[in-house]
């Protein structure tokens, strides 16, 4: 809609702000109680209204898109939030780690007010489902075809039933020692890569099933991007393009 959103969680005077794509006017501007941070926002929809979701530790929540209004927020999870929130099926989902939680959690378009999970709690009012461990320190967790994938740092990815939270297999990918990418996924597979440049292809689905792995050569930290049957990676020295059409004319 021609705005820019701009989440910034710093050590003092952090904000979610909106801003006029054509001019840079501030069209609002919301102070926040945050630790510093890293996160993108990303955009959901109650009952037609756009809203913004923000990760955070001391302060996750949804705020209005025209207004900046706070719709609803929770306390909890990470320390150092850095993953975007994910959206998909009337649900926003949300992870982080650092400290002594690493929530992952999906949170229901229509959440209103203070919705904290009190302790040993797993959901409530605003919360579908929630897991205390298992989350994510860097990765942005992927939803694709019913099922949720979060890729940890070690290289273990776990796959949850999107809607219900149940879990259908945490298993490792690859040997690599430290994961960086986030997952992403076409025509049935999830790719991660390691931070060696190895690539691995899983099947996408509740069973876990390994389909390929390539090796790029070079330090990988960045996540793939698909476009126009183009699987795009960025690794230190080169940005490879890989498709099954064989190059344009």
């Amino acid at each position: 809609e021609n705005v820019v959103v701009i989440q910034c969680d710093v050590l003092k005077n952090s904000f979610l702000a909106a801003y006029d794509l054509a001019t840079g006017k501030e069209l609002w501007k919301k102070e926040r109680d945050e630790f510093p941070g890293w996160c993108t926002p990303n955009i959901y929809f109650d009952d037609g209204k756009a809203r913004i979701a923000v990760n955070g530790y001391k302060h996750r929540g949804g705020y209005d898109f025209l207004t900046g209004e706070e719709i609803w927020k929770m306390s909890g999870g990470g320390d150092i939030q850095i993953p975007t929130p994910v959206v998909g099926g009337g649900l926003v989902y949300f992870n982080s780690a650092h400290g002594k939680f690493s929530p992952v959690m999906a949170i229901r378009n229509n959440a209103k007010g203070d919705i904290t999970l009190a302790e040993n709690e797993t959901s409530n009012s605003g919360v579908q489902w929630s897991h205390w461990r298992g989350g994510s320190y860097m990765g942005t967790m992927l939803l694709y075809n019913g099922y949720l994938y979060n890729a940890a740092w070690n290289g273990k990815l776990t796959c949850y039933n999107a809607l219900t939270g149940e879990e259908m297999y945490s298993e490792k990918v690859g040997k690599g020692n430290s994961y960086t990418a986030s997952p992403v996924a076409a025509d049935g597979m999830v790719y991660i890569a390691d931070n060696d440049g190895v690539v691995s292809s899983v099947k996408a689905g509740p069973q876990f099933e390994v389909l390929k792995e390539n090796n790029l050569g070079e330090t990988l930290m960045t996540t793939p991007a698909i476009s126009d049957n183009y699987l795009c990676f960025r690794t230190v020295d080169h940005l490879i393009a890989i498709s099954d059409k064989g190059r344009n004319p």
